[in-house]
Formats: structure tokens, C-alpha cells, sequence
């Protein structure tokens, strides 16, 4: 019988996910504590496992930040449009099209 567990629905993910992504990042970084003696040669008895390891750390943690994602250049970034005034020109453009001729 399995036990009575709490259920979760997608409101609740969404509401967890900023402090989610912050504890896996913590805990990646604990990871990272751990490998980087065996990357930096400070580590007693240096163990080449660690450096696999740490390859994995860091692709998880650019997933999680998103660095694979491209940036969002200067020139893509637009002027806010001014919803009111975008329109009222649509607006006229369409009462110019349906006015009989």
C-alpha cells in the first residue's frame, strides 16, 4: 500500500521554482567545493574521477543559468510600445478601409 503522500500541481512548481533553482545551484556548488583541490592540484591524493565530476558540475549549473542560451543583444531590445496610441492607428487605418468610396 503505498503511503498517503501530499499532492503537487503545477501552481505549486511554479510558485517553488525560483527557490528550487536556487537550493540545486547551492547544492552544485557544494559539488564543485569538493572537486575543485582535485582540479587546482591542492588536494592531497588527487583523484582525476573529481575532474569528470566537475565537467558535469558545470554543464549542470550553465543549464540551470541558462548560459547556453543565446543573450539578448542591445539592438534586439525595442522601446516599449505604447499599446494606446498602436491602436488607435489600427483603428483608423481600418475605419479608412471600411468607409464607402
Amino acid at each position: 500500500m503505498e503511503p498517503n503522500l501530499p499532492s503537487i500541481h503545477d501552481e505549486d512548481l511554479v510558485r517553488d521554482a525560483p527557490y528550487m533553482r536556487y537550493l540545486v545551484a547551492n547544492r552544485l556548488q557544494q559539488v564543485w567545493d569538493v572537486c575543485e583541490p582535485h582540479l587546482d592540484g591542492t588536494a592531497p591524493r588527487p583523484d582525476h574521477r573529481y575532474v569528470d565530476t566537475a565537467v558535469k558540475v558545470l554543464a549542470h549549473l550553465s543549464r540551470l543559468y541558462r548560459l547556453d542560451a543565446p543573450a539578448a543583444s542591445a539592438a534586439a531590445v525595442t522601446a516599449p510600445v505604447d499599446a494606446a496610441k498602436m491602436v488607435e492607428s489600427q483603428l483608423r487605418e481600418l475605419e479608412s478601409r471600411l468607409k464607402p468610396l
